[in-house]
């Protein structure tokens, strides 16, 4: 059991993945932190009461914490938490629009997750702690970005990861077998998801790489098949549900003594997300045999552009598609190419006043 976990931030998948971990065994102490310490005392006395139901009493505690408050690094310092777990946003994506649905690309919304997410960055940083923070505001370009700005986040959650269980019942379902003897490597970024998952199924996909195995049986064709299916999918507040149980798995394989095999976005400072060993509180690709590093993350920067990005440059800067510009001139009357975190923060503004 590891002893304390930090939830910063109590929107919808912060509850969701407090309510989830609280019943897990899996930390001593849970703090949950937000502007309003009413709010994080309410939340907490929640998951209390949920938890406690099923038999599971971790230490829960409720602090008002403002990461745009200077004060926060002290308090930071003082919970010295083994893991920070961050989803802030000026405005969620279901409020915007579905994901792949609007006019402006998913991508063109960037700043909303990245100005307080470069805020807490600076903060984590003063404060100097060795927690692992684990960033779930869109961690397959804000996590890398915020890594060419300096010490980034560990990992992220979703997106990578929640197409597998498609892939493994679907396979399981075509050969007869059970869904955990498919093992599955998948490097796919943010966007992928979304069009796996959709009513009408696919039949062009972002850039991926797949390999599926059955007992070292290649089942991969059966699993591209699996992929462009139809899958009608709720993109509204039931999907934090999802994404808080990517989350719980990340924070078994942490706690797990012994090395895990998993798929994580936004980690190892690299965009998308990929196959992974997570052990000794360190992250390794595991990649397919021959896959090359430089390989998988050039299939995930081509993808980004499904999200209306053209590029992360060297130095955090995020270069927005020309559809992605066009969409937000639309939107702003200002012409918009490109977002750096040290700008993220004026250029939401902007958004938010359009919005």
């Amino acid at each position: 059991m590891l002893d304390t976990l930090f939830i910063i931030s109590l929107g919808e998948l912060g509850t969701h993945l407090l309510e989830a971990v609280a019943r897990s065994n899996l930390f001593r102490r849970i703090v949950v932190g937000s502007r309003s310490e009413t709010k994080a005392i309410k939340r907490r006395n929640n998951a209390l009461i949920g938890a406690g139901t099923e038999g599971c009493y971790p230490q829960l505690e409720a602090v008002e914490f403002d990461f745009n408050d200077p004060a926060s690094t002290s308090i930071l310092k003082s919970l010295n938490p083994d893991v920070i777990f961050s989803a802030p946003t000026l405005m969620p994506w279901w409020k915007i629009s579905t994901p792949g649905s609007g006019a402006i690309p998913f991508g063109g919304y960037i700043s909303l997750h990245l100005a307080p997410m470069r805020k807490l960055q600076e903060r984590i940083n003063e404060a100097n702690l060795k927690s692992l923070w684990i960033a779930a505001s869109f961690p397959d370009v804000i996590n890398p970005v915020l890594a060419a700005c300096g010490t980034g986040p560990f990992c992220g959650i979703g997106n990578v990861q929640e197409p597998i269980a498609k892939i493994c019942s679907g396979v399981a379902a075509v050969h007869h077998v059970e869904p955990t003897a498919v093992n599955v490597r998948l490097v796919a970024q943010h966007a992928f998801e979304y069009f796996v998952m959709r009513d009408e199924g696919c039949d062009e996909l972002p850039p991926y790489l797949l390999e599926v195995l059955i007992d070292g049986r290649d089942v991969t064709t059966t699993a591209h098949e699996v992929l462009q299916a139809p899958f009608p999918f709720p993109y509204d507040l039931h999907f934090n549900r999802v994404t808080a149980s990517a989350g719980l798995m990340v924070l078994k394989a942490i706690a797990n003594p012994l090395p895990t095999a998993t798929h994580l976005p936004g980690c190892l400072g690299l965009p998308g997300g990929y196959p992974v060993i997570i052990g000794e509180n360190d992250i390794k690709l595991d990649l397919a045999p021959g896959w090359t590093k430089e390989q998988a993350v050039d299939v995930n920067r081509c993808s980004m552009r499904w999200d209306g990005i053209a590029l992360i440059d060297t130095d955090g800067t995020v270069i927005f598609t020309e559809e992605t510009s066009k969409a937000l001139f639309n939107l702003t009357g200002r012409k918009i190419s490109e977002v750096h975190p040290d700008t993220a923060m004026q250029q939401a503004r902007t958004l938010l006043e359009a919005l």
